[in-house]
């Protein structure tokens, strides 16, 4: 990637846009499967490129063969007998050094986020700067564990935070005494590959950590029935994910659920409504719908309806789709075309009840940018009321009253979050009160909550 004179409006942009060019200027790599401290290629390799333009690839990747999960959890839990019995300090001393690498190549490291995922700068900032806070968590932990560790555990994550959930969920069980099998998202997994190559040079024992990526996703189901795996942390959206839920039936397996929800927000008289408005839009459609917070659905009353999608159909023209390097980008690429597809086809089929849409992306060369567009009026058994669809897509849902709000809410798989937008304590103490999540947000944007939720050692130990 060239200079890009007109694309920067601050020092660390500047900075930042360096870092681009590192990240893309670095060797293109062969990328095997790592388990056992080995490196092993099937001979079946594909190429994985940027969603900012398919004409960037950082390296091939080996499409893993029949059982090598089996042979990647036979690994971790002999390797397992060995690491659960090095002190605590020890093992924390690893990622002592990883922690002190991640804070003085920041925005490295932001960079190969965008590059891998397309999320524009302030998002991959974000995304780096959650891990740093879950790792600096996790090492403070550990100077009074006393946890006894469980065996083997399965990491799973897509693409909804490809660096900050997964990696701080595998710090925090290795720390605790527990060997990791990693299965990243098949579209950007190069942020773990580059977590698993540091940790090998700073000598973490083979076994400890293993690494495998699959284009066809079969390995992911063959590491989750794995009776050998004492728990799975799985983090993103799609069908990969929630199918987890269905899989091994255990009563001692161990989940962290990380997977999206809807994160559904209550617009109910804000004290200032065009703030209200772009905290909605930002919660829906900061890195196109995909991250973890993304919000899905609004749910207003009828007396705040009219003010509320006024100012949303405002802020809306002024979204800005196209290069996520660009200071001036809201939000960059979706990240595949089967994504695409499946965006393309919600938003021919609900054209009725788009209410609201952002300008198409300028001088991009991929069809990975899409439009985000607002809904409302949906009938009740439209999917996009109920079920969250991981894209740039907001329904508005609009009742008669607060009670029937939070009825609504209520009646929404939340996920990780819900937030509300009013400036009465009383509603606010009630949706504390009534709506339990794992993180809230209150007149502010679901932006601001961090990835990685339950990364912490308690977790992963008995």
């Amino acid at each position: 990637m060239a200079d890009y004179p007109d694309l920067q409006t601050t020092d660390e942009g500047r900075e930042y846009e360096k870092q681009i060019d590192q990240v893309l200027g670095g060797e293109k790599k062969d990328f095997p499967s790592y388990y056992g401290g080995m490196k092993v290629a099937s001979g079946n390799d594909f190429i994985i490129t940027s969603p900012i333009d398919e004409s960037i690839s950082y390296g091939r990747f080996q499409e893993p063969e029949e059982g090598i999960m089996v042979e990647a959890v036979t690994a971790a839990k002999s390797a397992f007998e060995t690491w659960s019995k090095v002190p605590v300090a020890e093992r924390a001393a690893y990622f002592e050094q990883y922690l002190k690498l991640l804070k003085a190549r920041r925005l490295y490291y932001a960079a190969m986020v965008t590059v891998s995922a397309g999320m524009v700068r302030e998002d991959a900032l974000s995304e780096v700067d959650s891990l740093i806070a879950a790792v600096e968590g996790i090492l403070e932990e550990a100077k009074s564990f006393k946890g006894r560790p469980l065996g083997v555990w399965a990491v799973i994550s897509a693409h909804n935070s490809p660096m900050a959930s997964p990696v701080a969920y595998a710090v925090a069980a290795m720390v605790a005494g527990n060997t990791v099998v990693m299965n990243p998202s098949k579209h950007c997994p190069l942020p773990i590959y580059s977590f698993y190559e540091v940790m090998e040079r700073y000598g973490l024992p083979g076994g400890v950590l293993s690494l495998i990526v699959d284009r066809k996703d079969e390995s992911t189901e063959e590491l989750a029935n794995d009776m050998r795996v004492v728990g799975i942390a799985a983090s993103g959206s799609g069908d990969r994910l929630e199918d987890l839920m269905f899989l091994q039936v255990d009563d001692e397996l161990r989940f962290i659920n990380d997977i999206k929800g809807m994160n559904p927000a209550i617009v109910y008289r804000p004290a200032d409504m065009k703030a209200a408005a772009k905290a909605v839009v930002e919660s829906a459609f900061a890195f196109s719908g995909q991250r973890l917070y993304s919000c899905s659905k609004v749910i207003v009353t009828a007396e705040d309806q009219k003010r509320f999608m006024g100012a949303v159909s405002e802020i809306m023209k002024d979204l800005r789709i196209g290069d996520p390097v660009d200071d001036t980008t809201f939000a960059g690429p979706i990240i595949s075309k089967d994504a695409a597809k499946r965006f393309r086809d919600l938003a021919t089929e609900n054209m009725p009840f788009t209410i609201s849409k952002a300008p198409a992306a300028m001088d991009v060369a991929s069809d990975l940018y899409v439009s985000p567009i607002v809904v409302s009026g949906l009938d009740d058994e439209n999917d996009l009321c109920f079920m969250d669809s991981g894209l740039p897509v907001l329904n508005v849902k609009v009742v008669e009253s607060l009670d029937r709000a939070f009825e609504e809410i209520q009646d929404t798989e939340c996920g990780l979050s819900a937030g509300i937008f009013a400036k009465d304590p009383k509603v606010i103490a009630r949706f504390k009160d009534e709506v339990d999540v794992p993180k809230r947000y209150v007149n502010e944007s679901s932006r601001s909550l961090a990835a990685a939720n339950g990364a912490v050692l308690a977790n992963f130990c008995s």
